[in-house]
């Protein structure tokens, strides 16, 4: 029992220290390729991290069918024949992916050539990222935490040296930073393929009939849940490339960008949470869905100071990009809904095998930001009421999710009221913060949702010191 507890403490250091270092990295590059590229140029790079941000969206769901159905099993348990066989059919998916988007650009034949460029390059390493996923997700799955932080850590440091590259050699255009992304892309699927070497080399075996089409079905709406967030910030992304000027959506996406890089660990979270939620006491589910919702609720609120530090770098670093804040404020404003509908109920939907309920979810999600940015637009015709059109899609999105999980595994409707309180009060804390600037409006949000925390979340948070004074006591 020790050796596992020092694995999963092992395990969640080495998520957390390698996403902490995604999202610098991530930063980082962002910061100075905004400084030094042209605006148009940052505008084509932008198009670039728009779609190939879907690029998951196109193995439908399959990666996601195998985690569900095998993501209970450790790495000795896993049927290496019929793995060997999904890698196959998950290379031969690819292809015919990179095919079909090839004739699509062909025909489309967009008037503008960076366009072009851009979506050449998002063709490109849509394989190389499904194909990395597809046996980083059995790191996953299998729990190997620390062998897919390595890839992550490996990963950015080479993001890191293509931007110390690049701004050593001045070369900062869009096409010299697409060709080097796509050599990084490359170096993790190979990093990941050597992990998983006893999957990729060997003798394959059929599965059983009818097995990969369930795979896919059951796996589809999955996918389609972590892309949800992406889709409504993709959507707002859209509509200003399409209706708006080159330069407007040069600055929406600078602001989107921000909230990208932290949606992405969001997911990699999940995809944490999943495996221990799948062996945990199914008679304790609402317990745990409301410690999970109430304690992610905290972190979450946390997470919003680093609108704050954001907000000092442009002013100090990008001054041309001071507009974007205002819109990156609003969306800053989904993130503890992500965290609770994905972190929690996302989670909570597959250990319940509600594949069709989560489905209709998510579908619902997408439908109503549609719907609630041509509303936006067709009213205020500005980049701030369609970014605020997308708040709102989070805020009712969650109450959605929470009402199915109220009525499914009982959560205490109370304990639900006091939570939407917190973040209420989180919200209101932090755009009365943002009337100040610098330091003084970094310290009063953090002073103020530390308050809101301790007064109205007391009980978890005793319960939080006693857990970690019994670890110190342990040590």
């Amino acid at each position: 029992m020790e050796k596992g507890n020092h694995s999963n403490k092992q395990n969640v250091i080495m998520v957390v220290t390698s996403n902490l270092a995604t999202i610098l990295v991530s930063l980082i590059m962002g910061f100075v390729f905004t400084k030094y590229m042209s605006v148009e140029g940052y505008a084509y790079f932008r198009i670039y991290m728009l779609y190939v941000s879907y690029a998951g969206v196109f193995h439908f769901g399959f990666v996601n069918g195998i985690y569900l159905k095998y993501g209970h099993l450790d790495v000795d348990q896993i049927p290496l024949g019929i793995f060997r066989r999904f890698a196959k059919i998950m290379y031969l998916v690819q292809l015919l992916v990179v095919i079909a988007l090839s004739v699509i650009l062909f025909v489309a034949r967009p008037s503008d050539t960076n366009e072009i460029v851009s979506y050449i390059f998002v063709i490109i390493n849509i394989p190389l990222i499904n194909i990395k996923w597809f046996y980083s997700s059995i790191n996953q799955f299998t729990k190997r935490f620390v062998q897919d932080s390595v890839v992550t850590f490996v990963m950015n440091m080479s993001q890191l040296f293509m931007v110390i590259m690049v701004c050593v050699t001045r070369l900062y255009y869009y096409q010299i930073v697409l060709v080097l992304m796509t050599i990084v892309n490359l170096l993790a699927l190979i990093m990941v393929m050597r992990q998983n070497s006893f999957i990729v080399w060997g003798k394959d075996e059929n599965p059983e009939k009818g097995e990969v089409p369930a795979l896919f079905k059951s796996g589809f709406f999955i996918m389609l849940s972590e892309f949800v967030a992406t889709i409504i910030i993709g959507i707002d992304s859209i509509f200003v490339q399409n209706l708006f000027s080159i330069s407007d959506f040069a600055l929406y996406s600078f602001a989107t960008s921000i909230l990208t890089v932290i949606y992405w660990v969001i997911a990699a979270f999940s995809n944490m949470v999943y495996p221990y939620l799948v062996r945990a006491d199914s008679d304790r589910y609402d317990e745990y869905y409301t410690l999970m919702s109430d304690f992610l609720t905290i972190l979450a609120s946390y997470s919003l100071l680093g609108y704050f530090v954001a907000k000092f770098i442009v002013e100090i670093w990008l001054p041309n990009y001071i507009d974007s804040m205002e819109i990156t404020a609003i969306l800053f404003g989904t993130i503890i809904f992500r965290v609770l509908i994905l972190l929690v109920g996302g989670n909570f939907f597959k250990v319940l095998k509600r594949v069709m309920d989560f489905s209709k979810n998510n579908i619902f999600a997408i439908v109503l930001s549609f719907v609630a940015n041509v509303i936006a637009y067709l009213i205020f015709r500005s980049m701030e009421s369609i970014a605020w059109a997308s708040f709102l899609s989070f805020v009712l999105w969650y109450a959605v999710t929470e009402f199915y999980f109220a009525r499914e595994i009982h959560v205490p409707v109370k304990e639900s009221l006091r939570r939407y309180i917190v973040i209420a009060a989180v919200y209101l804390a932090f755009f009365v913060s943002r009337k100040y600037t610098g330091l003084v409006a970094f310290v009063l949000y953090f002073v103020l949702d530390t308050v809101i925390c301790l007064v109205l979340y007391w009980p978890q948070v005793k319960k939080l010191f006693a857990v970690v004074k019994n670890e110190m006591i342990k040590k």
